[in-house]
């Protein structure tokens, strides 16, 4: 229900619009320029346009009203029937930014209502064409605001204007486009002299190209909002749909593009055949746009393809694995870029000189260049390839797939995931080294790897017998013995050789409340501190008293003790934090040193933590008395904070 009156709603608030458009810049300096009555001031045209305007109002605010009731139901959880009572609504009208548009765009019916009847009943010819324009600034508004009955009003900040900028100036450009396509083919019936049709075709494509163009550059920005990238286009019902609607729009264009590049310029022969395959193509355009509409109506109530998780639907995907573990695919890899340049020149002269063996043999050359590379980096994909792990990033998962790991995986892949497990040397093909796969796979890949096993391998297949989300558990573990071991090789202060995520955690100071490593995303710096009693006790003395230094920097300073059940560093509060007993033993894992194999990890560590969450430096064991840390840590501080930021780490992190 929700769907049809979403589709109708929209379809009669574009045909209005359309319709003005239509009569107000395209039949209007049509007649004008053959010498006829200006539309709005000639009977037929201006009846038909208030005709056709008050239906189509009628039709928006029965529609309107159908959706208000869908949505209250949707939103109480009531039956249609229940949730259409006054206290419900009153709720959702005077409660919700759904109702508060709705009371809006009901006003600006009735005052568009009122100006088409104005225009119908008007006497003088002024009179007409001011309220016509009134009505169109009307018609407008009351278009656009439809943005915010989508998607797009659910952003936020700048991102959240641009969105919902973009989706009304998409409706405003689909409006006129699609709603003035019937008008077009009333008038293309209708008009004589054949001078008016041609003029009017030329003035409609004119607007086309604009509304084309609008409707183009609209389109890019509310996908990568929407979608984000191809598998979610390729793998969720929402980018389906988009497909769907891009596939009916082309075709639009299509149609578009031969009437104004082939059936237009045949207007000034006498032959009446183009005229009437003008009207076909723009009848079968009407048609193509109802069916958008309908998709329009059903993607207003499917979550955006950005919110799910994708299933790839095909066997291969691209990838450059291939260029990491084969020699010689870098260079054909050049060969083939080489050869669509080079096709590239060819069409683009071919086209200059108009000479079609050229630009034929230059377009042969970019297909033959794209299907090479495409084929040299095709790697076997799964549904769950590009699927981003449900579980949060945080020392709990870490310590759930370890236990995970040590249970079920350790004996074949050895303690630190190499491969050298005591059972996995026994087996004819040794198991593989975790560690480095997971840097050079995507996550979705190794849950479908331990869920269903490897044909062909001894790699068995843990579900149904683990869990989707101890699977997860199971990679997120996987990826932080990457990360770890990707530093294990820094000195002291040395900055991680690619952006590393720090597992988040909860944890308490003194005087304040509970908070966690992200809680404070974008403002504050973090410096953890993994500590061994007594071992630490001189960096605890000397970090305490320069407390009050670190949060005039924009930092804080969290001291945790780095094994469970150790003293805590109750003389030094201010720093000392309670935390769970997982953040040392996660944490250990990033302090782990080359060689050792066992993730033991120093009696203390450091860590410099960006305000976005990402591990920036480290610092192994107790300085000496002579080396001023805290200098060097405050200058680093500085460093970091002015330094561009990286990306928000994703809630779901997935690789």
């Amino acid at each position: 229900m929700i769907v049809a009156a979403r589709a109708i709603h929209f379809a009669s608030a574009m045909l209005i619009f359309g319709e003005l458009v239509f009569a107000l810049a395209v039949a209007t300096p049509a007649l004008r320029a053959t010498g006829r009555a200006i539309s709005v001031r000639d009977d037929g045209v201006r009846r038909r346009l208030v005709r056709v305007g008050l239906w189509s109002l009628a039709a928006s605010i029965a529609s309107g009203a159908l959706w208000l009731g869908a949505q209250a139901a949707a939103m109480s959880g009531l039956p249609i029937e229940e949730a259409i009572g006054r206290d419900t609504l009153g709720l959702v009208l005077g409660k919700t930014v759904f109702g508060r548009l709705w009371i809006l765009r009901f006003g600006l019916a009735i005052a568009l209502g009122a100006l088409l009847v104005a225009l119908g009943r008007a006497g003088a010819d002024n009179g007409k064409s001011r309220i016509a324009v009134g009505a169109l600034a009307v018609a407008t508004v009351y278009l656009a605001t439809l943005a915010w009955a989508g998607h797009a009003a659910a952003g936020q900040g700048l991102d959240g204007f641009v969105q919902v900028a973009s989706d009304a100036a998409h409706l405003l450009a689909a409006g006129a486009w699609l709603g003035a396509l019937p008008a077009l083919v009333v008038l293309l019936g209708n008009a004589r002299p054949r001078e008016v049709a041609i003029r009017a075709t030329r003035r409609f494509s004119a607007l086309g190209v604009a509304s084309v163009g609008a409707l183009v550059l609209t389109g890019v920005v509310n996908t990568w909002y929407l979608v984000g990238d191809v598998p979610a286009l390729l793998g969720t019902e929402y980018g389906r749909l988009l497909l769907a609607k891009l596939a009916l729009f082309v075709a639009m264009v299509a149609f578009a593009a031969v009437n104004r590049f082939v059936l237009t310029p045949q207007l000034a022969a006498e032959d009446s055949r183009p005229l009437r395959s003008l009207r076909r193509n723009a009848t079968l355009e009407i048609a193509a746009g109802v069916a958008v509409v309908m998709i329009v109506g059903t993607l207003g109530i499917t979550i955006p393809a950005v919110h799910q998780s994708p299933v790839w639907p095909f066997a291969y995907t691209l990838s450059l694995e291939p260029v990491y573990e084969k020699v010689g695919i870098s260079t054909a890899l050049v060969f083939a870029a080489s050869v669509a340049l080079g096709g590239a020149g060819m069409m683009s002269r071919g086209l200059r000189t108009r000479r079609s063996g050229l630009w034929v043999s230059g377009l042969v050359g970019i297909f033959v260049a794209a299907a090479s590379s495409a084929w040299l980096l095709a790697v076997p994909a799964y549904p769950t390839t590009y699927l981003a792990s449900p579980v949060p990033y945080s020392v709990d998962s870490i310590a759930r797939g370890a236990t995970l790991y040590r249970d079920r995986c350790s004996a074949c892949h050895g303690a630190s995931a190499r491969g050298d497990g005591p059972t996995g040397t026994a087996l004819p093909i040794n198991p593989t080294d975790l560690a480095l796969h997971d840097s050079q796979h995507r996550a979705g890949d190794l849950f479908w790897w331990i869920a269903h096993g490897i044909p062909g391998t001894p790699m068995p297949a843990f579900a149904p017998q683990l869990r989707d989300a101890q699977i997860w558990e199971l990679i997120t573990f996987l990826h932080a013995q990457s990360d770890a071991g990707s530093i294990a090789t820094l000195v002291s202060g040395a900055e991680p050789p690619r952006p590393i995520v720090a597992p988040d955690f909860t944890f308490e100071l003194t005087g304040h409340a509970q908070q966690s490593l992200r809680q404070a995303s974008g403002t504050v710096v973090t410096v953890l501190v993994l500590y061994t009693l007594p071992r630490s006790l001189p960096r605890l003395s000397a970090l305490a008293p320069d407390e009050s230094r670190y949060v005039a920097a924009g930092a804080r300073v969290v001291a945790v003790p780095r094994t469970t059940g150790s003293e805590t560093a109750k003389p030094y509060e201010a720093i000392s934090a309670i935390a769970g007993p997982n953040v040392g033993t996660a944490y250990a894992m990033y302090a782990r040193q080359a060689g050792d194999e066992d993730n033991v990890g120093l009696a203390h560590a450091e860590f410099l933590i960006d305000a976005r969450g990402y591990l920036r430096a480290r610092w192994i064991g107790v300085p000496s008395p002579a080396a001023d840390q805290t200098e060097e840590l405050l200058s680093r501080i500085k460093v970091v904070k002015s330094q561009p930021p990286y990306a928000p780490p994703p809630e779901r992190h997935g690789h």
